[in-house]
């Protein structure tokens, strides 16, 4: 699969520099804390609203029905759905009672899982629920990398963004970082989507 090797690396550098000026702006870093050789491991926050009526979180937010009520949550996308460690064991009967619609992607947040086998069916599915005005919480086990990665296919997807806007978009938001091999996913989602009917 072909991608542009810039497009990526910008990518790259965008976020890595986000992340050392969230901590330059962070005045709570323990004595002896170097800037230049760690990035927060968590973001500051559980939940983030990160476009119009999508919101990226964790999975102790997730998990809580009665928050999710609380803030208006329609529709959950859980990117991490499983049992083992690094997953989160919830299913459309967990959310029924709150009559919350779901969807569960059995994804790994590891460099070589093939996340984009689900971008269609994310994108479709959170397309659909804000065409009904309803409002989506999108989490992994940290809201870092899985769930980041399918918001940011969804943009680039149903919102006409490419890579670099969308990861603005996003970033500016919440501290996400996904795993190298789902930024190379979303290049090459970037090249399908708007490089490869490029005339030069």
């Amino acid at each position: 699969m072909e991608y542009n090797d810039s497009t990526l690396n910008r990518v790259r550098h965008y976020l890595k520099n986000a992340d050392i000026q969230a901590l330059d702006r962070n005045d709570d870093l323990p004595t002896g804390y170097s800037k230049f050789f760690s990035v927060p491991s968590t973001p500051k926050d559980s939940y983030n609203e990160v476009y119009p009526g999508i919101i990226i979180g964790n999975k102790q937010f997730a998990t809580n029905k009665e928050e999710l009520k609380k803030i208006g949550i329609t529709h959950v996308v859980n990117c991490a759905k499983g049992t083992r460690p690094g997953q989160i064991d919830t299913d459309a009967s967990f959310f029924k009672d709150v009559a919350i619609q779901y969807l569960g992607l059995q994804a790994k947040d590891i460099l070589t899982y093939d996340i984009s086998k689900h971008f269609e069916k994310a994108a479709n599915f959170i397309d659909q629920a804000l065409s009904k005005g309803g409002k989506i919480f999108v989490h992994c086990n940290q809201g870092i990398s899985r769930s980041a990665t399918v918001v940011l296919a969804f943009l680039m997807m149903k919102r006409g963004m490419n890579f670099m806007n969308a990861v603005r978009a996003v970033r500016a938001k919440r501290e996400v970082m996904p795993n190298d091999g789902f930024l190379r996913q979303l290049a090459i989602l970037n090249f399908e989507l708007y490089e490869a009917h490029k005339t030069y």
